[in-house]
């Protein structure tokens, strides 16, 4: 992986985490103005936005990824083509 991929992954897995704590703060905040903060039922909500965040932390990562994969296969297809054609010159 280039450093310009895993830098732009990085800092978009960095952000989406950043937001994820933001998100499950409201939640506390929400759940401690009701006095439920604490209670089973707020540590079951927090537990469920997590899982889902994790889900879609883990889908994000995964196209980040692919999308990487592709460009660098397209890349080695037209270094293949560039090579052959250049092979191609030299034996005529």
């Amino acid at each position: 992986m280039s450093p310009y991929q895993s830098s732009i992954i990085d800092t978009t897995l960095g952000e989406f985490d950043r937001n994820r704590a933001m998100q499950e703060q409201t939640l506390r905040d929400q759940q401690a103005k009701l006095g439920a903060l604490g209670s089973g039922r707020a540590g079951v909500q927090l537990s469920e936005y997590g899982l889902g965040a994790d889900r879609e932390r883990a889908l994000l990562q995964a196209g980040l990824l692919q999308q990487g994969l592709v460009k660098h296969k397209q890349l080695d297809n037209k270094i293949f083509k560039i090579d052959l054609m250049s092979l191609e010159r030299k034996q005529d």
